[in-house]
């Protein structure tokens, strides 16, 4: 059976280019784009077209693309913006069938039209693969095939594809350091054609590929975002993304403290989290990752082992390593012992390793020996080795010879650091490359790097070795009538009534229009209670005093319930009193684009002050669940304080799994939803508070996201 040719081969491997706009006019875009195609020695066919004919660089020049006697697989349109519109049209006529766009395609059109938006129409109707505009364009660095106006002699093949929004970053990080190895580099730029989830999944399917860098200003299509980051998961590609504009939040209105609390990059870390993509915050972390991913060695379990030939850096990495949450190798007793027996007496068996001793003829054979007894260690996933060897100094030739034999020596992942950023080793490194080692500069680089790798091996395991399969909900919606409103928000009851319909164990709770609606219910509960109001748009009822709380007797309820209404307004909720235990919240935002995005933090009156949150993209598996819960610093209230009994952690995951399966339900009906407190004891796990939001169908986005589903 034949595998479906990926939409974007006729871009980035086509047989044959029609370079339309190359001139022999120096130091023009034109002569520098031809200039550059021809820099590298392109196999396929080949067609230079110039209104004026003639020749360049010896290569004769047609003056319209419909004179190529075969139709190209890719256009590259080299005009401007007075003449795109056409370029394109003509390229389509002639049968090419993917182009690339350089002009920013800014302005308008002499009807007044947007030409950008024009464009992409034109796009959409031929079903064109557009790399573009206001790009750079691409290189495939294998095809020998340079479609950009910059040279790109200099670049070596490699494992990396990277894929940046930005036409600077572009050249920044593709044409700057010979470390960097490079399968594949393209610029999407605006994007008229193609979205960077397409560039992703056509790297996931090249053989050659062994890590996938991203610089992402947006993610244009989300869904297919989430599904070429899954695909390359699931093949086992490291995707390494640098998403940027971090610091914007969304610009919709939230009343649920979940919703406040999250913003857009909240929800692109919950779904790179969730599709098992490599979350990064500089340009450095993005090429040094990818860097270390780029070997296509995956690390076991365990974590690095570093070597170096300083005790003073040594020190700096280990505290470093603490500030990062880099997580080094633990040595077991039997690799301590292996070390000491060889190591000089002065040398103290450690992770990291400082082997520098005397200066003498077997100066290096503690580094050897050392390497040796690491690389054979089971807790040792990773080796990182770092002597001081720069371009212009070597001050031991034996020390050399293990840095550049080190990718021979194991088949862990391993590589060659500094611990200063500006080391002087660019030539080194390039040479290490050829070889197989990175090599990286600056500790903190090389710790976040390690540290990335090694989470990311974690959770390729994980998806690989654990079934983690969505709780099955009881959804009774349609036999009992339950439809959603138009109204900004249900009340705590109707919030509540929601989950207990799924199958979500609530506390007993009833709602009442006066006290005598109030005293006919509580004849279905036990004392102590909890008496709230229920007034239609007081979300918070702690914020206004809307709470009594521990109410023991009739009397009593009464009381609260005239102080209430006097205050408030007569609609009460009662409710019997949750037993004591650990408070959390449950909430969820349902993005327009990604879905629901469930939160996870401490609860109660706790949530406005504790930092720590986790998301993950709904649904999900009590596996995921229990894993987010135990990041927060307040589940190690689970194993039983001052006397307290422990609780097991697993029913607090199976609720919280079963949640995200609630609002993966509901995720065409809600804005936002919230569980706060979620109260977790010996008895079980009940939700005492709840707030729905639901979509509204009116102007909002909300309401749009709702038509459009």
């Amino acid at each position: 059976m034949t595998s479906q040719v990926h939409r974007l081969a006729p871009m980035l491997e086509p047989k044959s280019v029609a370079l339309v706009g190359v001139s022999a006019r120096e130091y023009s875009f034109g002569f520098r784009l031809a200039e550059a195609f021809l820099g590298r020695s392109y196999g396929g066919r080949f067609d230079f077209v110039n209104p004026r004919g003639g020749q360049i660089f010896g290569h004769r020049c047609l003056q319209r693309i419909d004179e190529i006697e075969t139709a190209p697989d890719l256009a590259v349109l080299g005009v401007g913006r007075a003449n795109i519109e056409s370029a394109l049209i003509d390229a389509i006529n002639a049968g090419a069938r993917s182009a690339v766009i350089f002009d920013a395609c800014y302005g308008n059109r002499d009807d007044g039209g947007s030409l950008l938006n024009r464009l992409k129409d034109i796009a959409r109707e031929a079903d064109l693969p557009i790399c573009g505009g206001n790009g750079m364009g691409f290189i495939n660095v294998q095809s020998d095939l340079v479609v950009t106006s910059f040279p790109a002699q200099h670049i070596k093949p490699g494992g990396i594809s990277l894929i940046a929004h930005s036409g600077g970053v572009f050249t920044t990080l593709g044409m700057n350091d010979p470390r960097y190895r490079f399968d594949l580099i393209v610029s999407p730029g605006q994007e008229i054609g193609a979205t960077i989830d397409e560039y992703i999944s056509f790297a996931v399917e090249r053989e050659t590929t062994r890590c996938i860098a991203v610089f992402m200003e947006a993610a244009r299509n989300p869904s297919g975002l989430i599904s070429s980051l899954k695909a390359a998961r699931d093949k086992g590609i490291p995707v390494v993304i640098c998403k940027v504009g971090r610091s914007k939040e969304g610009a919709r209105m939230a009343r649920s403290h979940t919703g406040a609390l999250t913003g857009e990059h909240t929800t692109y870390e919950a779904v790179f989290e969730d599709c098992g993509a490599i979350s990064v915050t500089s340009a450095d972390a993005l090429m040094n990752t990818a860097l270390l991913c780029s070997t296509g060695r995956i690390p076991a379990e365990g974590g690095p082992a570093l070597i170096t030939d300083s005790g003073g850096l040594r020190e700096l990495q280990v505290d470093i390593a603490a500030e990062t949450g880099t997580q080094l190798a633990q040595l077991s007793s039997q690799t301590v012992a292996a070390l000491r027996a060889i190591l000089p007496a002065q040398l103290t068996p450690s992770n990291p390793l400082d082997c520098a001793s005397d200066l003498s003829d077997d100066y290096a054979q503690a580094f050897d020996q050392s390497l040796s007894v690491l690389i054979d260690a089971p807790e040792v996933s990773m080796i990182g080795l770092e002597v001081d060897l720069r371009d212009d100094y070597i001050y031991h030739d034996e020390l050399s010879n293990l840095v550049k034999g080190l990718g021979a020596r194991t088949r862990k992942p391993c590589f060659f650091y500094s611990s200063f950023a500006s080391a002087n080793n660019r030539i080194l490194a390039d040479e290490l490359a050829d070889l197989g080692v990175p090599c990286i500069n600056g500790a903190e680089n090389m710790l976040h790097a390690a540290r990335n790798l090694q989470n990311w091996g974690d959770s390729h395991r994980r998806h690989q070795n654990v079934r983690d399969d969505v709780a099955t909900l009881r959804d009774t919606r349609a036999g009992s009538g339950f439809a959603f409103s138009d109204r900004q928000s249900m009340d705590e009851h109707e919030s509540l009534s929601l989950l207990k319909q799924f199958g979500f164990s609530t506390i007993k709770c009833a709602v009442a229009e006066d006290l005598d609606g109030l005293l006919s219910e509580i004849d279905k509960m036990q004392f102590p209670l909890a008496l709230k109001t229920a007034q239609r748009g007081i979300d918070h009822k702690s914020d206004v005093g809307g709470v009594e709380l521990n109410i023991k007797s009739q009397f009593d309820l009464e009381a609260s319930y005239e102080k209430l209404a006097s205050k408030l307004g007569p609609r009460v909720i009662v409710q019997e009193m949750a037993p004591n235990g650990i408070e959390l919240t449950f909430g969820c935002i349902f993005d327009r684009d990604f879905g629901p995005i469930v939160m996870v933090s401490a609860g109660g009156k706790l949530v406005e002050y504790f930092k720590e949150r986790e998301f993950a993209m709904a649904p999900f598996g009590p596996v995921k669940a229990g894993a987010l819960i135990t990041k927060l610093s307040i589940s190690r209230l689970f194993q039983g304080v001052r006397g307290g009994q422990p609780i097991d952690i697993r029913g607090v995951a199976e609720a919280l799994s079963a949640f995200s399966a609630i609002c993966a339900e509901l995720r065409h009906d809600l804005d936002e939803f919230e569980v706060n407190p979620v109260v977790i004891s010996t008895e079980g796990v009940f939700a005492v508070d709840a707030l729905a939001i639901p979509v509204q169908t009116g102007g909002t986005e909300s309401g749009k996201r709702k038509r459009q589903a």
